[in-house]
């Protein structure tokens, strides 16, 4: 077969999984006509084609499941599906009256996922649960498991894609440019100088090389700082957009450093392939993936060091967070961005870099850190990855091991300190020892910090700045703080039960033979044997009320289509309160 053509034989699954999703998390969201069928089986939805001629279709339901979350299974059948998707899809959503440029980019969106899903079915993963993380955590994942854009990177060409694409795991030299200091501004831990961090992230024979290449350019060292671009970002944002910098020698391309990295599964991030201990490089890439956009905001750069203290001093001094480094955080000790009063209309965030540690960094002596979206992810014999885990130390209590080292310290984090991190899988690590949970790792802290108003000690986060105005209008979920305790359990329970953890307990169900309402009652059992160990606090407890009957949850996947520019929250039952109570979930 024809290499332009190997993605055929994946396509019908790849589009079959896109609209899947899409019809799974409009109709849970509430935005799709239609009714489930008297049988329970089967979910019956309406739409209309460009003629307004009714339509009919028919997919079949895999099981009502926790968070009110109905979950299919199969193919879209009936009305027009053997259409191109995008006239299924806007048959679907026409009753919405969605403005046409915005159906017209989430239509593309989607035609983009399921194109790129064939292209990364036929990647052919080697990651083991013996392999290095790196590797894990490049081909170890299956995209956003409820977002319908889960593989869109709208930007990427075909080539692009089985390039840089992490389930593709192929190593990458960066770019490097030197950038003019008064050009530039960097942010750093207060005992860091940025050159000597630079110098030590590369080792001094690249660090002076590069020194080297500027001298041979005609200009001082002294003058700049080195600044690391992604080699796509480098052709297609910067290259086009600092043209006249690259010309006057603001910017300087210095060529291909001599590392070789790996991208982790948010495509941005890179793991350093040549030593553990180097930090992973968190780099803009002006595409946009799941909806959203993925450069790297200024605000972002001057935010992580600042955070990063902030945490790191809270886990440390506090004595339930401390015992056993219940959390780790994974610092992000330096960046650099452009300077405030030269950034330019149409390029922002597309130039800057933040350092983080390497998650192999936090580990302790017989341990073993494993991507949290690597969780639910399957061999090719269709059982769970983690499967050898699981029979080595029994589905039951390999599941209250993972609900000990992930739950109490999120929620100690609210409760006591009125901190939230945006712990869904991409964001969080497992620790483990011999395959079994012991604690969690926490990366992308600026992207994920949120507080509660008055419980948290404001002062510290003074220094803090907020995104662009226009930018938080093009983000519903923009901003730091949260008014009440209910809407902070709300978020935290979304982001780490609905998100992350309740797509591991629907496929334990179904790989693993391990009932779903198992799952809830331990993960009920877990908060309220943390709730347990505080009865000083019962008061605090009551307030945030974390198995109460229901929640708000966002409207995820609708807001992209229909441009909301503030959050739309629905109201779901929780299965903590049903595991609690004894109910079903």
């Amino acid at each position: 077969m024809p290499h332009t053509l190997a993605f055929l034989p994946h396509y019908a699954a790849a589009r079959a999984r896109t609209l899947r999703q899409f019809v799974e998390a409009f109709w849970n969201e509430g935005c799709l006509l239609g009714a489930i069928a008297p049988e329970r089986d089967r979910l019956r939805l309406e739409g209309r084609d460009e003629r307004d001629t009714p339509l009919v279709y028919h997919i079949d339901i895999a099981s009502h499941s926790a968070f009110d979350r109905l979950r299919l299974r199969g193919e879209l059948r009936g009305g027009d599906t053997q259409a191109d998707l995008a006239a299924v899809v806007s048959a679907l959503v026409r009753h919405l009256q969605p403005q046409a440029d915005a159906l017209r980019r989430f239509v593309a969106e989607l035609q983009q996922t399921a194109l790129k899903q064939a292209w990364s079915m036929t990647a052919a993963p080697q990651a083991t649960l013996q392999s290095s993380y790196a590797l894990q955590e490049a081909e170890l994942g299956d995209g956003h498991p409820y977002h319908p854009c889960f593989r869109s990177r709208i930007g990427f060409s075909i080539d692009e894609h089985r390039r840089y694409g992490p389930e593709f795991a192929q190593a990458i030299e960066l770019t490097w440019l030197a950038i003019d200091r008064e050009a530039s501004e960097t942010h750093q831990l207060p005992e860091l100088d940025y050159d000597s961090f630079v110098a030590s992230q590369l080792g001094m024979a690249e660090y002076r090389r590069l020194l080297v290449e500027i001298e041979a350019q005609g200009h001082a060292p002294a003058r700049y700082r080195l600044l690391p671009v992604h080699p796509w970002q480098w052709e297609h944002g910067v290259a086009p957009h600092f043209a006249d910098w690259l010309a006057d020698g603001t910017l300087l391309h210095l060529g291909a450093g001599r590392a070789e990295w790996l991208a982790q599964q948010s495509i941005r991030s890179l793991s350093c392939l040549t030593a553990d201990d180097r930090c992973n490089l968190k780099l803009p890439l002006a595409i946009a993936n799941s909806s959203a956009d993925r450069i790297l905001s200024d605000h972002h750069v001057h935010n992580a060091p600042i955070i990063s203290r902030w945490l790191d001093a809270i886990c440390r001094d506090d004595a339930f967070l401390a015992d056993g480094q219940r959390l780790a955080i994974l610092a992000e000790p330096a960046g650099i961005t452009i300077a405030a009063p030269r950034q330019r209309a149409g390029a922002y965030g597309m130039l800057g870099a933040i350092w983080r540690s390497a998650p192999e960094s936090v580990l302790a002596e017989g341990e073993q850190i494993f991507p949290m979206t690597a969780l639910t992810t399957q061999t090719a014999d269709g059982e769970l990855t983690i499967g050898p885990w699981l029979a080595r130390h029994g589905a039951e209590r390999w599941v209250a091991a993972l609900l000990e080292a992930s739950v109490p310290p999120l929620l100690h984090l609210m409760m006591a300190h009125g901190v939230l991190l945006e712990c869904h899988a991409q964001n969080t690590l497992l620790i483990l020892h011999d395959g079994l949970p012991r604690r969690i790792a926490i990366r992308d802290l600026p992207g994920g910090l949120h507080y509660l108003q008055g419980a948290t000690d404001e002062a510290q986060l003074a220094g803090l700045r907020s995104a662009p105005a226009y930018r938080n209008a093009l983000n519903a979920s923009a901003g730091f703080m949260f008014d009440s305790p209910a809407e902070a359990r709300d978020y935290l329970l979304e982001v780490l039960f609905f998100i992350n953890l309740g797509e591991l307990a629907w496929r334990l169900q179904c790989h693993h033979g391990y009932a779903e309402a198992l799952f809830w009652a331990q993960a009920a059992h877990t908060v309220q044997s943390y709730l347990s160990r505080f009865p000083a606090h019962a008061a605090r407890h009551r307030e945030f009320d974390l198995l109460g009957a229901q929640l708000r949850i966002e409207c995820l996947a609708a807001r992209r289509l229909l441009g909301w520019s503030t959050p739309r929250l629905r109201t779901v039952g929780s299965p903590l309160a049903a595991a609690n109570t004894g109910g079903a979930t």
